[in-house]
């Protein structure tokens, strides 16, 4: 690894060799898509875990909140106000995605 120690007006820059700065910036790419791999399997599981609380709770959304306007967490405001009454599966479902 050759370094190169310049000055410019802002301080001390280190240049590395065209080898160096090639590692460089594919380690940089691996990392970058390791991140976005991990993001996307975060979403996707997310998404699994609001589709499986809305198959658990479909039922109680349909006796206590049908009149409730979705968007703005209403739903899930509304299945909480009537939450002692909720289905045992709704209630797992409820604590097990606490709201953002």
């Amino acid at each position: 690894m050759v370094q190169r120690f310049d000055r410019t007006a802002s301080g001390p820059v280190v240049r590395f060799s065209h080898r160096t700065a090639v590692y460089v910036r594919a380690g940089l790419a691996a990392a970058s898509l390791i991140a976005l791999l991990v993001l996307f399997l975060s979403q996707a599981s997310a998404g699994d875990a609001r589709s499986e609380a809305k198959q658990a709770c479909k039922a109680d959304y349909s006796r206590f909140c049908a009149g409730t306007m979705p968007g703005s967490g209403r739903i899930r405001k509304c299945l909480g106000d009537n939450y002692a009454s909720l289905s045992a599966a709704c209630k797992q479902a409820f604590d097990a995605n606490p709201p953002k």
